[in-house]
């Protein structure tokens, strides 16, 4: 590590649900996280899953002191979003103190959650309110603090995965976004598809999507270690949230040789794997984080300067040149020329996401219609008046996005 003197931003990790405990789970598995540090929590509806999530990321051992907490009576949702929120919703003071517990002194969260089931695409939205604006238990000191930013990252199930999962991810995503009220809820909203992302494991193996979103936190978190001239939290969310752009893609492209690549092309190879189906030239926020080993930016062949010139005659190029964002340059351990970059891509045209669930977003629509008019399950099924605030609010957010 080098001698100059490091300024971390503490971020903390809290995931809900399954797929979003075992992204959290690659975290704990490491022997260093540096800017998370232990502050990581696992939520579930349900015992078993935690376990899992441990065991998938060879955590066996840890179960005896590990950060996963149940809440709710339910143990296990069964897809049902609405229930993951309730279930969020009757166990807010036991969630409210072991964030409390695992999470104490954080600058900055990231909420991970995958949007195709019921606990983890229910209870984060209504987590992040609790969190960040309209609590209904008194919150720990550190925790009631307009400066904390809130963070969600969240995975798109499959495109062929059920009419439930897709109709969740919808009702998700809007809760992310909006609060019913219309209210903006999560500062900054990052987007993943995994069939976007994964070319090879196929459904339930998430195996690449895991490890690409994983990549994408580190690079994203690495951007606050260093004091000096760098992005860190509060600016990745103030001026897109000013002009209602706050949900991002990651677009990553790592190992890129830093000697021998122009920072443009660095930033066309990331731009050429974002994490879901986009058009780049929709978007109204753009930021850029580069990561060079430090004896490349100590010698002066990487630098910030350099970064900044090349971004903006990159965005320029892709008619985002009036896009708000920064660029950052952030030094690695090694001797090696490998230089990663991370592009957020934000306030884009969600459409092209969208459509891949808007039909089976509307099929199941009309299975909870007919269920309730024949008086099945209605008593779990969201009300009329809900799915139309829903609705209505994603409907606003994409048309003000669209390009």
């Amino acid at each position: 590590m080098s001698q100059r003197e490091r300024s971390f931003t503490r971020w903390a990790l809290i995931s809900s649900g399954e797929g979003g405990g075992r992204i959290a789970a690659e975290f704990l598995a490491r022997n260093e996280n540096p800017g998370i540090e232990d502050r990581i929590l696992i939520l579930n509806t349900n015992r078993a899953d935690i376990r899992n999530t441990m065991d998938h990321a060879g955590l066996e051992d840890a179960l005896d002191d590990d950060p996963g907490v149940v809440f709710g009576s339910k143990r296990g949702v069964g897809n049902n979003f609405l229930a993951g929120e309730e279930c969020a919703r009757e166990d807010v003071s036991k969630i409210i103190d072991n964030v409390d517990d695992f999470t104490i002194g954080s600058d900055a969260f990231v909420y991970l959650t995958t949007l195709g089931g019921g606990t983890g695409s229910g209870s984060i939205p209504y987590l992040i309110r609790q969190i960040s604006q309209d609590s209904d238990v008194e919150l720990p000191g550190w925790l009631d603090n307009d400066t904390l930013v809130n963070v969600a990252f969240a995975a798109w199930p499959y495109y062929d995965e059920p009419a439930q999962r897709q109709f969740n991810a919808i009702c998700g995503l809007s809760r992310l976004l909006m609060d019913r009220d219309g209210s903006q809820n999560a500062d900054m909203v990052l987007l993943a598809a995994n069939s976007h992302l994964d070319n090879d494991d196929g459904v339930g193996s998430y195996g690449t999507v895991n490890e690409r979103i994983v990549t994408a936190i580190d690079l994203l978190i690495s951007a606050g270690r260093e004091a000096r001239g760098v992005i860190d939290v509060e600016d990745y969310v103030a001026k897109p949230s000013e002009i209602g752009a706050y949900h991002f893609t990651p677009a990553v492209a790592t190992g890129l040789n830093g000697k021998m690549i122009e920072y443009e092309l660095m930033f066309d190879r990331a731009a050429d794997q974002t994490f879901v189906p986009m058009d780049v030239s929709t978007s109204r926020a753009a930021y850029a984080v580069v990561r060079a080993p430090e004896h490349l930016i100590e010698s002066g062949e990487v630098t910030e300067t350099g970064v900044q010139s090349a971004f903006s005659t990159w965005k320029r190029k892709n008619d985002i040149g009036g896009a708000v964002g920064m660029t950052t340059l952030t030094p690695k351990e090694g001797r090696g020329n490998d230089v990663d970059v991370l592009l957020l891509l934000g306030g884009f045209d969600l459409n092209p996401l969208l459509d891949h669930a808007r039909d089976a977003f509307e099929e199941h629509k009309d299975n909870i219609e007919v269920a309730r008019q024949l008086g099945n399950g209605a008593e779990n099924a969201i009300s009329e008046a809900h799915l139309a605030d829903l609705e209505e609010n994603l409907d606003r957010y994409v048309s003000l996005n669209a390009r």
